[in-house]
């Protein structure tokens, strides 16, 4: 009781303001005249952080002690990102969120950096489902279970998963290549149907797709809140922070944000035939803070588990600098930055290729003043990429550039790290016609006959965050893991600089440009 006392008077203080939404829903309470409610306790885009596990356990534990409906749900992008978890490729958080007690995860596009092998091996070590109903393997066969049917006191509900069809191009082509990504829309209207002719009388779309900056309207979770009969949609992918959700008819959608900071809290109240829905975030507490959540014990014991098993590797110091290495999503998105220039230069000292290149959104964490240990690399750079050198012409290059900042100002994984040489764009000209001037750091201005050789790492010689004009390359050789790389480079001594060195040049100012990528 005591216990129960502290979480409620801290939900009081912690949680955002509550936001009501009266609605018809298509399917009723079984036991017409009760109210009936589902707490959906959901995450999403933790990118293996774990510091909101042992809160939403004991959240969860509570709530079912006090005779509540409850159902913990994850939106994707979960099992990679962090040391531990990429050292156990996954395993470690698969274990933890055993402890937990998931009740179902989508399919997120990172959730396949280990291969979609791995991925089918971890799903059979959940004490979950891992869903997706809409993805087929080669030979049209679901990759993993469609849907799931939980009963409980006074409800059915009923939760599929949708994943972003994104994922060929946001995860390694190589590794999601031979598989089909069906319609969402379409999707989900065959899952509501199925579900709804099952007796469900709350329908859950988890879904990994993202907000309106979604490429495709078919892709965004707003479209799946027009499908008739979806109560909630629980999404991930755009890191949106949906404090209170957004009511789309009568629908419900939420997002919690991105590196497990917010756990979000849904309700559905079931009466006859009504239905009240809110949503809600709760902070996650910082460590050793005086105001704090319950915490689940046994689950603290597993992360710290997990933590110590790698220990020995990231706590060894393979660098020093005496400046921030600014990694932040928003900045290494839009601009340059030290840090990538840093790892652009590693490249370079790896390969001895003439040009160096990377996406800003390989680039995972920034790196604070002082000792750098194995664990901050690994932070930075988390997909253990291998990198390639690869032969090509000055005219490619330049489209790779085109490429690169066709997005800015707006924040893209593509936005273009580079080394070995400089260059100018213009933000007002259109997409893919921006670039002014091109020049290599030591031989001069970049030649559209000449063949240069370019380093990369190998998710973006197959194509990945839209380098498509990489099949055009030729003589492709293959190389150390850019961790690796990096470390040995950062071994050397490099002189580490304060900010940018004027690599990539925005030629004129833009009155659009965005605070995060101003000087």
């Amino acid at each position: 009781m005591k216990k129960m006392a502290v979480m409620k008077k801290f939900l009081l203080l912690m949680f955002l303001p509550v936001f009501l939404i009266p609605a018809i829903s298509t399917c009723g309470n079984t036991n017409p005249g009760e109210a009936v409610t589902l707490t959906v306790i959901h995450i999403n885009d933790t990118h293996g952080r774990t510091q909101a596990e042992p809160y939403i356990s004991q959240m969860a534990k509570d709530l079912k002690a006090d005779g509540k409906n409850v159902l913990i749900l994850d939106a994707g992008d979960r099992l990679h990102g962090q040391t531990a978890t990429n050292l156990s490729k996954g395993g470690t958080m698969v274990e933890i969120m055993n402890e937990v007690g998931y009740n179902a995860m989508v399919s997120g596009n990172h959730d396949f950096n280990f291969g979609v092998d791995r991925l089918i091996e971890l799903s059979g070590l959940m004490d979950f489902p891992l869903l997706a109903a809409n993805i087929k393997d080669s030979d049209g066969n679901y990759l993993f279970e469609r849907y799931r049917i939980f009963k409980m006191n006074g409800l059915t509900a009923g939760v599929f998963g949708i994943a972003t069809p994104e994922t060929a191009a946001k995860s390694d082509p190589r590794i999601v290549a031979g598989l089909n990504f069906e319609n969402p829309v379409e999707t989900a209207r065959q899952m509501t149907e199925t579900l709804q002719n099952a007796g469900c009388t709350v329908i859950i779309a988890l879904v990994h797709l993202g907000d309106a900056n979604s490429t495709s309207e078919t892709r965004r979770s707003d479209a799946l809140a027009a499908v008739p009969g979806i109560d909630l949609v629980i999404d991930g992918h755009s890191h949106t922070r949906l404090e209170n959700g957004r009511v789309i008819g009568d629908t419900l959608v939420t997002q919690t944000g991105e590196h497990a900071q917010y756990i979000g809290i849904a309700e559905i109240t079931l009466d006859k035939r009504k239905a009240a829905k809110t949503a809600r975030l709760a902070a996650v507490p910082v460590p050793d803070s005086e105001n704090s959540l319950p915490q689940d014990e046994a689950v603290v014991a597993k992360i710290a588990e997990g933590e110590a098993k790698v220990e020995s590797v990231t706590s060894v110091v393979v660098g020093y600098t005496p400046v921030l290495l600014e990694g932040r999503r928003e900045i290494v998105r839009t601009r340059e930055t030290n840090l990538a220039n840093l790892i652009c230069d590693s490249m370079l000292y790896a390969t001895g290729a003439d040009i160096a290149f990377l996406s800003g959104g390989n680039i995972r964490a920034g790196i604070e003043a002082g000792d750098i240990t194995m664990g901050h690399v690994l932070t930075v750079l988390p997909f253990s990429n291998l990198l390639v050198t690869i032969n090509m012409k000055g005219s490619d290059i330049r489209e790779i550039l085109e490429h690169g900042v066709s997005s800015y100002p707006e924040p893209a994984g593509r936005h273009i790290q580079v080394g070995g040489l400089y260059f100018e764009f213009d933000p007002s000209a259109d997409p893919l016609h921006r670039v002014t001037n091109a020049r290599l750091t030591n031989s001069g201005e970049l030649r559209p006959d000449e063949v240069y050789t370019a380093a990369t790492i190998e998710f973006i010689a197959a194509g990945g965050d839209g380098y498509t004009m990489m099949e055009k390359g030729t003589n492709m050789v293959w190389y150390q893991g850019d961790a690796e790389a990096f470390v040995r480079y950062l071994e050397t001594g490099p002189v580490i600089k304060a900010g940018p060195e004027g690599r990539v040049i925005v030629s004129k100012f833009s009155l659009s440009m965005p605070k995060a990528t101003a000087p």
